[in-house]
């Protein structure tokens, strides 16, 4: 396989269990998977009354509404702005060297996605594992570096209480999060109800202090944990669901053999000629009986129903006759997306391993986390190195020209991986959501109070539009929020009379 894409740069479930000395059977009462999204959520049979219906947007939230849609025996055309399916969903291959590709969307799969692996299983993908590294993870946090090998204890350079120093990260995770965290979290349909839409009114900091953690521990959440890269402006709510509830609760994680988007293609092949390819829809209208989807190059298409699958940003771009209902638009207005981009640095060849490191770096600097990527089938070859960047950085990232951003993260580069400047190739790769017209930032990510305030009113339907997407689900940015989204809408329009 000649790619290192995720590989050896993760950590399973089984190993993050052994190594750190933890179970989670406490929290789970013994039930291995999150709630599945069973047949009741799902078409079954034809329709007696089949629809015309238009599904603007072929990221998986559309593919799975179309796929739903056409199981039940209704008449979908998909209208996709780009010239691929997936959106957010995207596998860099062309700016990399030969066997080297990368995601630089959605990352990973949890065997806890039992939509998303229905699909993975019935058209045959490969699964690849993320393992643990066996060599050490270097750590560039508060002015200090470390290489930490596999179950090694270090002094982490924050102001831990005794405790928190020999519990060190994970076992911090355990204490305050896997075991405080309520049993009902297994099932995303509790999310309205008590006690978790009491976790909505706290931030993940919030809930973190509630629970004993020092200020000290919440910064080192921040920098070595994913799941925590914006403790402050965290829905406690969507930590406790989506990311331990559904995500964490999966065996192991997982990407796909050739790139995550060989999910969202192989569904893209199966619909062929249903999905009309360059087409930026410009307006909907629902004035009359039948709704009138317009795009930019002229087409128009009319349906019986539609579903819209945009992220939520760009929703805010059509125009809608009637205007959407004010508290929709306040809604899509408000909910934070996650400001998100990557940088890809070309090196001559995977230097870092002459130092014994694994590549795999956590830091506080202008690189955020630091994945390697390297050809497996030739592994001295060039090799590429990402910077995965949120938050403020990425939102200051995303304002420099590509030769700042060289000199910035460049620079700091050299002090995560010493040697960079001599083997740095002047290739690099640079992805900022926030500037791509069809996405305009990351996956939705709301803060404290937004959940309760706004996610019923983004998943009502107006009128015979309805809406799908990551941001219309508790499981936000996840591959199965969305798909689960575009299977439930689908299955309004199915069930709906006239």
């Amino acid at each position: 396989m000649s790619t290192s894409s995720n590989s050896g740069t993760g950590i399973s479930r089984k190993d993050f269990i052994q190594q750190f000395g933890f179970g989670m059977a406490g929290l789970y009462s013994g039930l291995l998977f999150a709630s599945p999204f069973d047949a009741g959520n799902r078409i079954t049979g034809l329709s007696q009354d089949p629809k015309r219906v238009v599904v603007i947007g072929a990221g998986l939230a559309g593919l799975s509404a179309a796929m739903e849609l056409i199981r039940g025996g209704h008449q979908v055309t998909v209208l996709e702005a780009r010239d691929r399916p997936g959106g957010r969903v995207s596998t860099a291959r062309d700016p990399f060297p030969e066997g080297i590709y990368a995601e630089d969307g959605a990352v990973a799969f949890s065997e806890s996605y039992t939509l998303a692996n229905s699909y993975i299983e019935k058209y045959g993908l490969q699964k690849i594992p993320w393992t643990f590294p066996e060599t050490p993870i270097t750590y560039v946090l508060n002015g200090k570096t470390l290489q930490v090998a596999p179950g090694e204890k270090v002094e982490w350079p924050f102001d831990l209480t005794p405790e928190e120093q020999e519990l060190g990260p994970m076992g911090m995770v355990n204490k305050y999060i896997i075991q405080t965290l309520p049993q009902e979290i297994s099932d995303p349909s509790n999310w309205d109800k008590q006690p978790l839409l009491a976790l909505d009114q706290k931030s993940m900091s919030e809930y973190l202090k509630g629970q004993g953690a020092s200020d000290g521990a919440i910064e080192l959440f921040k920098n070595t944990q994913w799941f925590a890269a914006l403790p402050g402006e965290t829905s406690a709510l969507t930590m406790a669901v989506c990311d331990f509830g559904l995500f964490m609760r999966g065996p192991s994680f997982f990407t796909l053999v050739g790139g995550n988007d060989t999910l969202p293609r192989a569904m893209a092949e199966e619909l062929g000629s249903q999905i009309n390819y360059g087409h930026v829809v410009k307006s909907i209208d629902t004035s009359s009986e039948q709704v009138t989807v317009t795009c930019e190059n002229g087409a128009t298409h009319t349906a019986d129903h539609v579903i819209c699958t945009l992220p939520h940003k760009v929703v805010r771009t059509i125009n809608f006759t009637p205007d959407l209902p004010a508290e929709k638009t306040e809604a899509l207005e408000h909910l934070p997306a996650l400001s998100l981009s990557r940088a890809y640095f070309g090196v001559d060849q995977p230097y870092w391993s002459a130092h014994q490191v694994s590549g795999l770096a956590y830091t506080d600097l202008m690189t955020g986390q630091v994945v390697p990527h390297v050809n497996m089938d030739n592994p001295d070859s060039d090799a590429v190195l990402e910077c995965y960047v949120y938050g403020e950085k990425a939102r200051d990232m995303d304002t420099m020209t590509g030769e700042e951003i060289t000199e910035v993260l460049g620079k700091a580069m050299e002090e995560v991986h010493p040697g960079f400047a001599e083997h740095y190739n002047n290739n690099i790769y640079v992805k900022s959501w926030k500037n791509d017209p069809y996405a305009l930032g990351g996956p939705s990510w709301a803060g404290p109070g937004d959940i309760e305030k706004y996610l019923k009113i983004l998943q009502a339907p107006v009128g015979k539009v309805h809406f799908a997407g990551e941001y219309t689900t508790i499981l936000r940015s996840t591959m199965e929020g969305a798909m689960r989204s575009g299977a439930k809408a689908a299955k309004t329009v199915h069930d709906a009379k006239g």
